[in-house]
């Protein structure tokens, strides 16, 4: 089994898919995989690929396509989200956010209303 395939195992087809993963650059298939290798190592299902559905107050909040929101730790982290806006394609780790293209990260804090 290639690592494409354990990915698309794990994924699910759709996501997959949506993730067009041949059109990817090396740099960001290995931080797509990298989240999921640690949240493997810890022994934990761990890691979710998502896409931005909107972003407010300035980048300090976050909602994914799933209605998952998340706050920006620190005032460098909402400047990143807010440049990344709606559509933006990440992976959520533990309190971290990483935008694939280009790849950047955050510290994020789940926000549980």
């Amino acid at each position: 089994m290639t690592q494409n395939d354990a990915l698309a195992a794990f994924l699910g087809p759709e996501l997959f898919e949506r993730l067009d993963w041949g059109r990817l650059t090396l740099a960001q298939r290995d931080a797509i995989l990298s989240v999921f290798r640690v949240g493997l190592g810890a022994g934990a299902q761990s890691g979710v690929v998502s896409t931005i559905d909107c972003v407010l107050g300035r980048g300090k909040v976050l909602i994914t396509e799933d209605g998952a929101r998340f706050a920006a730790r620190e005032r460098d982290d909402a400047e990143l989200i807010e440049d990344w806006g709606a559509g933006a394609m990440v992976a959520i780790h533990r309190q971290l956010i990483y935008r694939l293209d280009p790849y950047q990260a955050a510290e994020v804090e789940l926000l549980q209303l």
